[in-house]
């Protein structure tokens, strides 16, 4: 019995220091979006990460819609802090492409971090609403529930 009780003990205490830290992590995001949002528009770009780093790219812009100055997180874990991303700035960004050279010259996850926040931004212009992402659980169900017997 004293086994089982160390273990929930473990259990909830590795649970409480997470959500601690995961707000705040959310806490250090709204700081970062509020520091770019006074000088002018933002476009996000997120693209988790299941069993590799999560990335989200924020581009602050001008009225024109050209990239003023960025910012970067990626990580995998939520320790992970929003650093300057500075490499497209002065960029239109409805101009920015997937071939664009800049965007190539990223990793993977970057480069589809940057065409979200791309589309993001495109879809805001033109009145149409973002679409939240489904949450991995309820990917799952569906699946399971989509599966055909027989």
């Amino acid at each position: 019995m004293n086994n089982m009780l160390a273990l929930g003990i473990l259990v909830v205490g590795a649970f409480l220091i997470q959500s601690a830290l995961g707000f705040f992590q959310i806490r250090h995001f709204g700081n970062e979006y509020n520091e770019l949002k006074a000088d002018g528009r933002v476009a996000i770009g997120k693209r988790a990460g299941k069993l590799t780093s999560g990335t989200i790219i924020m581009f602050q812009l001008d009225e024109k819609g050209v990239i003023v100055r960025g910012k970067k997180l990626q990580g995998t874990t939520i320790l992970a802090r929003f650093k300057p991303y500075n490499n497209l700035n002065g960029r239109l960004i409805e101009a920015i492409k997937a071939d664009d050279p800049d965007v190539l010259a990223e990793i993977k996850i970057t480069r589809k971090t940057i065409m979200n926040a791309v589309t993001n931004y495109r879809m805001f212009i033109n009145g149409e609403t973002i679409p939240e992402k489904e949450s991995p659980f309820k990917e799952l169900t569906k699946k399971i529930t989509n599966i055909k017997f027989g």
